[in-house]
């Protein structure tokens, strides 16, 4: 057996059910090779420095069950490889819908807010496809590594970040967040994983809507349109929510998992 295979073991036995990506990952990681090609490529060949950090970073993945994309410090979203931490939630594939619900939208030329911005992953994606905007979040932590993630991609002139709590001054084309929408009760049965996650962008108050409907309420004001990923229960109620405040048009899409996951309004 060999140590890739042996370590994909052990963290199946730890409860991690398709631990075989992870292991590249780590290994790439440990290796000092490009993430981006890991998956498709032989296993790495390791010098003693190299194994005792794959080693690590395997102890740290099965018995922490903490998340591989905050062992390597990188995720890829929308083909863009960007810095993550434990002070930004990881992009997910839900969120690649969002932005591909705006960008039709969001063009060169228009003006996007991104509430809650954690690692910048919206924001850049839109200012790669030429939009220019600006990004708000709490969390002065996640803010600094948005902008390290703006500067890689080569858009950091095309995205304004402000610490705030949602709103940022002026008007917009758009509005759009994946916004915190866990109600406070599930937090017990997510995963181990998940719960690695910062708590104040995932925590939505008691029904998982508080940030939401806030957004809801006050987007009229800022941009003709926005949009939101939610939880597939909370669509219809943010749709009657967005009807009640004045916008007309209210659509809902599924994810890249058949789930309802983003509501659009205008």
């Amino acid at each position: 057996m060999s140590q890739l295979e042996e370590a994909a073991r052990y963290l199946r036995s730890c409860g991690i059910e398709r631990p075989e990506q992870d292991v590249k990952l780590l290994a790439a990681a440990a290796a000092g090779l490009p993430l981006s090609k890991a998956l498709g490529a032989p296993a790495p060949e390791f010098d003693p420095a190299a194994e005792a950090r794959f080693r690590r970073y395997v102890a740290r993945r099965g018995e922490g069950r903490e998340p591989a994309a905050y062992i390597v410090g990188t995720e890829e979203f929308m083909g863009l490889e960007l810095a993550v931490s434990p002070s930004v939630l990881i992009p997910r594939p839900s969120t690649e819908s969002l932005v591909e619900r705006a960008l039709p939208r969001l063009g060169p030329g228009r003006r996007f807010l991104e509430i809650g911005t954690g690692s910048g992953a919206v924001a850049v994606a839109l200012a790669r496809a030429g939009a220019t905007g600006t990004a708000t979040d709490l969390s002065t932590d996640a803010l600094r590594l948005a902008r390290l993630n703006a500067e890689r991609q080569g858009v950091a002139d095309r995205i304004t970040f402000v610490e705030a709590d949602l709103w940022a001054d002026g008007t917009f084309d758009a509005v759009i967040s994946n916004p915190p929408y866990v109600a406070s009760a599930e937090f017990d049965t997510l995963s181990p994983e998940v719960l690695h996650e910062p708590r104040l962008a995932l925590d939505g108050g008691a029904d998982g809507l508080a940030v939401l409907r806030r957004i809801v309420v006050g987007a009229r004001a800022r941009a003709p349109l926005f949009f939101l990923e939610c939880a597939p229960h909370q669509c219809i109620p943010l749709r009657e929510l967005a009807l009640q405040s004045g916008f007309r048009d209210v659509r809902i899409s599924k994810d890249l998992d058949g789930f309802d996951r983003v509501v659009e309004a205008e």
